[in-house]
């Protein structure tokens, strides 16, 4: 069993790349599992934290129930109570995270996992886990797509709170959270994938990537919407009933020149390694 990981920043695609690796048949992509226990914490119908097949609540559907009760009949918790988010607690973290991708193969059939929790801390000690076999795939977004997109999201929750995260913040965040994720795989093998390369060219930027993970393409992948899906968390984009891969530039139209300057200059520092890294297979 492979475990893949998709690190990155919110907002840069790693919900469409979730996607269209699930749609490989010998891949089974469930999301964002860092909210599971919170996604499982819901017993009535919610929008959001229903299962992407249409379940209602994880509990009404059939692939989520069966990962639960493997998961309970080896350690006696529920999907609801394992430890997926508790950082501090190493050792039951650890435990409960094997135990999970276990299940998820045993319920899915496939041997090639995708988690895109994104999250720094979680993807760490998961790679520092010598029962899992984790290959994270760095991706990447051109800057000013990133940060627009984080900051109108930002403007949105201030409507709400009369708060939110101004543009260099979200420069500064931009900045620390690549180069964290680098420092922890530059030493491991790993691949980088740009969201721009992914949208205007998605079976060549995936034929690489299914070759650094250990598989071939297969054409079905393109056609991501008529698989079956159960993925935790993530955009919109997982409910969508077309397979469309659309290149979101909208910042072009939203950031003024001296937004995009200021981008361009205060991102460098996070920017410079991805110049000479391509990717690194051993």
């Amino acid at each position: 069993m492979r475990i893949i990981f998709i690190a990155s920043l919110s907002h840069s695609g790693s919900t469409l790349l979730d996607l269209l690796l699930n749609a490989h048949p010998r891949v089974a992509s469930v999301g964002e599992l860092k909210q599971l226990s919170r996604f499982a914490g819901f017993q009535k119908r919610r929008v959001w934290h229903g299962c992407t097949c249409g379940a209602a609540t994880l509990w009404d559907c059939p692939f989520w129930s069966r990962v639960s009760a493997l998961a309970e009949e080896a350690t006696g918790k529920t999907i609801k109570e394992l430890n997926v988010e508790n950082y501090a607690d190493v050792e039951s973290f650890q435990r409960d995270n094997v135990t999970l991708f276990n299940a998820i193969a045993a319920a899915s059939g496939k041997t090639y996992i995708v988690d895109s929790s994104k999250s720094r801390s979680r993807l760490k000690l998961l790679m520092n886990n010598p029962s899992l076999d984790v290959f994270p795939v760095f991706l990447v977004r051109n800057p000013k797509g990133q940060v627009s997109s984080l900051l109108k999201k930002s403007k949105s929750k201030a409507d709400k709170k009369k708060r939110g995260a101004n543009i260099y913040e979200i420069i500064a965040d931009y900045v620390k959270t690549n180069r964290e994720i680098y420092s922890i795989i530059k030493n491991r093998a790993h691949l980088v994938v740009r969201y721009e390369s992914l949208a205007r060219r998605p079976e060549r930027t995936l034929r690489m990537l299914m070759k650094a993970i250990g598989l071939a393409f297969d054409p079905v992948q393109l056609n991501w919407a008529a698989q079956e899906r159960h993925n935790v968390g993530g955009n919109g984009v997982r409910r969508e009933t077309a397979s469309d891969i659309r290149l979101d530039e909208r910042w072009r139209q939203r950031l003024s020149r001296p937004q995009k300057l200021a981008i361009d200059i205060g991102t460098f520092r996070g920017r410079y390694p991805f110049f000479k890294l391509g990717f690194r297979t051993r």
